[in-house]
């Protein structure tokens, strides 16, 4: 043995995690193409990028999520979708599935209050949500027909690239709005036009941005409406949406999953130790492909 051996770095947990999309939408060749792709465990490196996590940091995200895929995909080319399933799975990778948080019930009980009630749910990720998976068939580019206007419209789903670019446009509206600048608030029409592919067939690859947005914007709510509901079927990946029953007044309350700052933090027991789920070494969550 050599010196000091037994301070040799401590191996990484890894697991393989099946992917919403299945692979269906990227390239041959890629590695997230297979289907799933190997998440290791967060080590303390990865954790002390999460010092001051408010649940908003998507760089801090995309930062620790790309150190921990181990087949070094960038984490920009993945489907939203996959990298926010992805981001879920690591906490139950690290800590365990279970996720403990506290709410306040804000059912009216009078004209004048609330039930302020303080709850407290455990959640068990992914068991607890359902997932959607893509199928065979699901091939990009999807197309619906808008039946106000009737425009055929192409679209493929959101990439992590695309988030970048609509987080950036949402800080220039704020920015305007700050500045006193006025308009129209047009993140969903930004939104929309970035999985536009094309227009009663024709590309619009090299269209210049403001006659698209300006096309956009000039939809009827109708088929704005039907396009976005058309992205929601084709769209995979986990329902984060909860049930929350108040222990005091049983009001119960149909809430999106709150992502406080325990979400990356290990619950620990009376005796002061982590409790953290066994994980299985192979396929996480459900049966392999």
């Amino acid at each position: 043995m050599g010196d000091f051996d037994f301070l040799e770095p401590i191996p990484k947990t890894v697991v393989t995690v099946r992917l919403p999309s299945r692979g269906v939408p990227y390239p041959e060749g890629a590695p997230q193409g297979s289907g799933k792709l190997t998440l290791s465990a967060m080590t303390m490196v990865e954790e002390s990028l999460f010092a001051n996590f408010r649940g908003d940091n998507s760089e801090i995200i995309d930062k620790v999520l790309q150190r921990c895929i181990q087949e070094g995909t960038d984490v920009n080319s993945l489907l939203s979708a996959d990298k926010f399933f992805l981001f879920m799975m690591l906490r139950a990778v690290t800590y365990g599935s279970e996720y403990t948080f506290n709410w306040n019930c804000p059912n009216p009980v009078s004209l004048r209050e609330v039930c302020g009630h303080k709850n407290t749910t455990t959640v068990h990720i992914p068991d607890d949500f359902k997932v959607k998976y893509l199928s065979d068939e699901d091939k990009e580019p999807f197309k619906v027909t808008l039946p106000e206007s009737q425009k055929e419209i192409s679209f493929r789903l959101l990439r992590g690239m695309d988030e970048l670019q609509i987080d950036k446009h949402s800080a220039e509206l704020k920015a305007r709005q700050k500045a006193g600048v006025g308009g129209a608030d047009t993140s969903t029409a930004f939104r929309l036009a970035r999985q536009i592919v094309a227009v009663d067939g024709n590309a619009i690859k090299d269209a210049p941005e403001q006659k698209l947005m300006s096309f956009i914007l000039s939809l009827p709510s109708r088929d704005v409406q039907t396009f976005r509901e058309k992205i929601g079927f084709y769209t995979p990946g986990i329902n984060t949406d909860v049930t929350l029953v108040c222990a005091d007044c049983g009001a119960a309350h149909e809430w999106d999953l709150p992502f406080t700052a325990d979400f990356f933090r290990a619950k620990l027991s009376d005796t002061g130790s982590a409790v953290v789920d066994e994980v299985r070494s192979d396929v996480l969550p459900g049966d392999e492909l």
